[in-house]
C-alpha cells in the first residue's frame, strides 16, 4: 500500500448480508466488511470491544502482550499478534490494511502513583510507543485511528458540571498529562499529514470482566470487597463524584467513533450523564450485594479531581450515541457476573 494513502482493501461477503452488522454497502451486490486492529484487545475494555466487533462481522486483529483476557476467552475468529508498540516490525504488520485502529493500551492508570513518581518512565512506556503507533498508522494509510483518552483526568480539578469538550485542560497527574499529549500529537499529525482520527474521553466505565483485585475500577472493587467482608479504603470524605457508565455503552461509542463520518469535531466526552459520589456508590453496592460495607476513610489525595460529570451532547449529536444502561441495572449485571465467575 502506498504510504499515506487510506486503507481500501476489503473482504467481500455474501450479497444477502449487505448492510448487516459490520458490512458496509459498496454498491449493488457488493458489501465490504471492516477491518480493525484493537491495540490492547485482551484488556477489560478491549475484550468487550473485540467480542462486539466479531459478533457484528468485523475482521479483527488484536495486538497485546497477553494471550487471553483475564476473565473471558478471546474469540477464535480473531488474528492475534503477541507483542507491544515498541516492536516496529510487528507494529507495521499489525496496522497494514486496517481501516480502523482502536488504541486502548496504557500501562499506568489515573490512580497509579508510579506515573507521578517517575513521569519520564511513564512517557517512555506510553507516550513514545503511542507516537510510534501514530506514525505507523500514517505510513500505512490506516482509515482512522481512534484513541481512548481520559475524561476523568485531562480537565483537571474543576467544579464545572457538566464539563464540555472545550473546557480548559489542566491535568493534575502524569496519566492525564500523557493522555493529553497524545491528543495533541493526533491533532498535529492531522494538520501535517491528513491523519484521520477520533478521540474519546470516557469517564468511568464498569461492567463484567473488570478486575476486582486492581487498584482502579471502583464498581468491581467495591462489589468484590463488600461481598468478601473486606474494608473499602476511601481517599477523602467520600464526596468525590464520578460519571459511571456501563461497558456496553462504551463499546457502542467506540464503534461509532470508528465508523461515523467526522469533520472538525473529533473529541468526544462519554459518560452516563449521572454524577455519583463514592458514598452513594457504596450505598448502591450495599443494596446490590445485600451486605453492609466496612469503610475506612483516609486523607484526600492531591491528584484526585473532586468531581467529574461530562457533557456528552457532542457524542449524542455527531456520533448518534446515547448511554442505555441505568446504573442500577449495570450494577446488577456486574454483580451477577461476579457471583457466577469469581466468588
Amino acid at each position: 500500500m502506498a504510504s499515506g494513502q487510506p486503507a481500501t482493501q476489503h473482504r467481500i461477503v455474501r450479497p444477502d448480508d449487505c448492510g448487516k452488522d459490520g458490512g458496509v454497502c459498496a454498491g449493488p451486490g457488493r458489501c465490504v466488511v471492516s477491518r480493525a486492529l484493537v491495540v490492547g484487545g485482551n484488556g477489560f475494555i478491549g475484550a468487550h470491544l473485540v467480542q462486539k466487533l466479531v459478533d457484528t462481522g468485523w475482521d479483527v486483529t488484536i495486538l497485546h502482550k497477553y494471550e487471553q483476557p483475564r476473565y473471558s476467552k478471546m474469540p477464535t475468529a480473531v488474528r492475534f499478534l503477541r507483542g507491544d508498540l515498541t516492536q516496529e516490525s510487528l507494529l507495521a504488520e499489525a496496522v497494514e490494511d486496517q481501516e480502523v485502529v482502536f488504541h486502548l493500551l496504557w500501562t499506568t492508570t489515573a490512580i497509579h502513583e508510579v506515573a507521578n513518581r517517575d513521569p519520564a518512565a511513564d512517557v517512555q512506556a506510553n507516550l513514545v510507543p503511542t507516537i510510534h503507533l501514530i506514525e505507523a498508522c500514517r505510513a500505512a494509510g490506516v482509515g482512522r485511528l481512534l484513541f481512548t483518552s481520559s475524561g476523568g483526568t485531562v480537565y483537571g480539578r474543576t467544579q464545572t458540571a457538566p464539563i464540555p469538550e472545550d473546557h480548559p485542560n489542566n491535568p493534575v497527574n502524569a496519566y492525564g498529562v500523557s493522555k493529553l499529549a497524545v491528543e495533541k500529537y493526533l491533532q498535529m499529525f492531522r494538520h501535517l499529514h491528513g491523519l484521520d482520527f477520533a478521540i474519546l474521553r470516557p469517564s468511568v466505565p464498569y461492567g463484567p470482566h473488570q478486575n476486582p483485585l486492581a487498584r482502579q475500577g471502583a464498581v468491581a472493587v467495591f462489589l468484590y470487597r463488600v461481598a468478601k467482608g473486606l474494608p473499602l479504603t476511601i481517599w477523602g470524605d467520600g464526596r468525590i463524584s464520578r460519571d459511571y457508565f456501563y461497558i456496553s455503552d462504551l463499546v457502542d461509542a467506540l464503534i461509532l467513533g470508528g465508523m461515523q463520518p467526522l469533520n472538525d469535531q473529533r473529541i468526544f466526552n462519554l459518560g452516563g450523564s449521572e454524577e455519583v459520589s463514592l458514598n452513594r456508590l457504596i450505598a448502591q453496592v450495599e443494596k446490590t450485594v445485600g451486605r453492609k460495607a466496612e469503610v475506612e476513610y483516609q486523607p484526600a489525595r492531591d491528584f484526585d479531581a473532586p468531581r467529574v460529570l461530562l457533557d456528552t451532547t457532542r457524542a449524542q449529536t455527531v456520533l448518534g450515541w446515547q448511554p442505555k444502561v441505568l446504573m442500577k441495572d449495570g450494577l446488577a449485571k456486574t454483580w451477577e457476573w461476579m457471583q457466577a465467575t469469581i466468588l
